[in-house]
């Protein structure tokens, strides 16, 4: 006998992946033949029905009917229920000649209840909003999805996007909530920086003849990312803590508070260091400043990134080389010497080298300066062989590791436009799917569900349309 008849002999099939697929297929199908009549049971239930009947008036909505529909599983196929459909009232005011029709009219608040959004399980949700968020684009992932054999188009995985991401900015703090983050002595770097998209704006004003669509524009704005992570003694991140990476696409005073809402949250009272590394972007420091006031965090340090310095003093020494005309060999040694001052954080010494240097060359001396003074003002940011003699981190790759995988290998790229909450709604996706969080997001976002229940705020759920 032959090695396919052996294997064939045991597991009915040459190929042991297709039984291997078959086997978890027939289960599969097992347990959502059981979940489907459990379903029906709570949806049909006479108390769960008066519940909803109570709770619907919170939300304008009322009861209509029950109607037949089909729900989908972790599997993607297709089962039928019979869900409480309630109304939801018009508004009393309408806009221009013809009053459009009402989107969202029609609710299933008993599916809204258990998580199921868009006819789509909560297990597979999170399928869906995964492959949504790891892939280039949404046409990708349905692709991917058809693969695992779950029929989806672009255009649902949009809308599940959308709405698991309201969701899941309802729990955007309380989704990274480990125990780690509460223990004493932590030493916690928390880093903030930009990347660059592209949002799409409508246009304003009437359309031109000839046009089909109004058009929009596609100006480059910029999103603000913050990642807070764990060092040890030897300024490393320690890679058993998943980081906590988020992000705004609001203004700079709206990321800050959301920054402030994670760090209230995190025991950094008995935290042994703190620290706060960024580059010298605009208003980024003033922030921090008014920020560290505010927590009191009277231990906190503030250092500025050490390669975004090394940049920003090569316009020094590129200001020295020219007005001087060195050599290469002269602008190494020039380029040598102010990087030794510089990582021993003697701001001074290098004002002193300029003065030295420029004695005679009063247009290119002033240059020098303003950019000594300005970005170079405050000289404690800068003390690079102090903070690493005492096991402290010097650089902020943290955050630029994540801006380049959070926003530049999904959000950033050629032809892709983005409206801010659509790209908020990827960015925090993103950024839980990375570190291993979107589960907890969902559990803690139906906590959030059921306690809107349980408090008669229904008209606030985030699901709703």
């Amino acid at each position: 006998m032959t090695v396919d008849g052996v294997i064939a002999s045991v597991f009915g099939t040459e190929n042991f992946s297709d039984y291997e697929q078959n086997v978890y297929a027939k289960y599969q199908e097992m347990a959502e033949s059981e979940i489907i009549p459990k379903l029906n049971e709570l949806l049909c239930n006479v108390i769960f029905l008066n519940i909803l009947k109570q709770w619907c008036s919170q939300c304008a909505c009322r009861f209509l009917e029950y109607r037949e529909i089909y729900i989908r599983l972790k599997s993607g196929r297709q089962w039928k229920i019979l869900s409480p459909v309630f109304l939801r009232a018009k508004p009393k005011r309408k806009r221009g000649r013809l009053a459009k029709r009402q989107k969202g009219a029609l609710r299933h608040l008993g599916l809204e209840l258990l998580g199921i959004i868009k006819q789509i399980s909560p297990a597979l949700v999170e399928i869906c909003v995964s492959m949504a968020v790891l892939c280039p684009s949404f046409e990708v992932a349905a692709n991917a999805l058809r693969g695992l054999g779950i029929n989806m188009n672009e255009h649902l995985l949009q809308n599940i996007v959308k709405k698991f991401g309201k969701l899941a900015r309802s729990v955007r703090v309380e989704c990274n909530d480990e125990p780690i983050w509460h223990e004493p002595g932590i030493k916690v770097l928390i880093c903030v920086d930009g990347g660059r998209i592209r949002e799409r704006r409508k246009k304003r004003g009437k359309r031109q003849k000839g046009l089909k669509r109004q058009g929009y524009h596609t100006e480059w704005f910029e999103p603000r990312l913050l990642t807070i992570s764990q060092f040890d003694e030897k300024g490393k991140k320690i890679k058993l803590v998943n980081p906590i990476i988020d992000g705004s696409c609001a203004s700079l005073d709206d990321f800050f508070e959301l920054l402030k809402e994670y760090l209230s949250w995190i025991n950094l009272e008995e935290a042994s260091e703190i620290i706060f590394c960024a580059d010298g972007g605009q208003g980024i420091w003033p922030r921090i400043d008014t920020l560290i006031s505010e927590l009191d965090l009277s231990n906190a340090k503030r250092i500025l990134d050490y390669t975004h310095a090394t940049q920003n003093i090569n316009v020094v020494k590129q200001v020295i080389s020219e007005a001087l005309k060195l050599s290469e060999k002269e602008k190494q040694k020039l380029s040598k010497q102010v990087r030794e001052l510089l990582w021993n954080g003697d701001i001074k010494g290098i004002a002193n080298l300029v003065r030295h240097k420029l004695s005679k060359k009063r247009k290119a001396s002033k240059a020098a300066f303003k950019k000594l003074n300005g970005y170079f003002g405050d000289h404690a940011k800068f003390q690079y062989q102090k903070f690493r003699s005492n096991g402290l981190p010097t650089g902020s790759g943290t955050v630029e590791s994540a801006i380049r995988r959070v926003i530049n290998l999904r959000i950033k790229g050629t032809g892709l436009f983005w409206k801010r909450e659509h790209a908020e709604n990827v960015i925090l996706l993103r950024s839980l799917v990375l570190t291993g969080k979107l589960k907890n997001a969902c559990r803690k976002g139906l906590e959030i569900v059921r306690n809107m229940f349980n408090n008669n705020t229904i008209k606030d759920l985030p699901l709703a349309v």
